[in-house]
């Protein structure tokens, strides 16, 4: 009975929710520790990307998958990280609703407010990135139990 209910409340919460940001606002020091974080996955990545790149891994398709979906995920992490430092920036009236109004207007006071606001559509490099890195595990799998198959079956 309580798995039930704490399915249900789940199932609740995300039909209800509250607030959606792309970005998560960090406290300054907690945004000085994120962006390091950032900065490490974007070398880490970068360093996986150009060895395996240098392998024959890159080769097989379901690694290239792999490597684009790392390149990827660089570009995004580069790009959370400028929009983290907008957000520094920004002014807490850009988004504002007029009265009598339901729909919330953007005043852009310059391009740094609309590349933080462009910046936000991060989700349109990470999900393509998942997708790649799922794609070439996929076919790393199939190939394996294809290929694995015909070696077993010689002396």
């Amino acid at each position: 009975m309580a798995p039930l209910f704490f399915i249900v409340l789940l199932l609740l919460g995300c039909l209800l929710p509250n607030k959606a940001l792309a970005f998560q606002p960090h406290a300054y020091s907690g945004l000085y520790i994120h962006q390091l974080a950032h900065f490490f996955l974007i070398v880490s990545l970068f360093f996986f990307a150009v060895k395996a790149r240098q392998t024959r891994l890159a080769s097989l398709k379901g690694w290239r998958h792999i490597i684009g979906g790392t390149w990827l995920l660089i570009l995004w992490s580069g790009a959370t990280m400028v929009g983290h430092f907008l957000d520094l920036g920004l002014s807490e009236d850009a988004i504002f609703l007029p009265p009598g109004t339901n729909i919330p207007h953007l005043d852009l006071a310059g391009w740094q407010e609309a590349l933080f606001y462009i910046l936000k559509f991060d989700h349109l490099l990470a999900v393509p990135a998942m997708f790649l890195f799922y794609r070439g595990l996929k076919l790393l799998r199939e190939g394996q139990t294809t290929s694995s198959s015909p070696r077993q079956s010689q002396p």
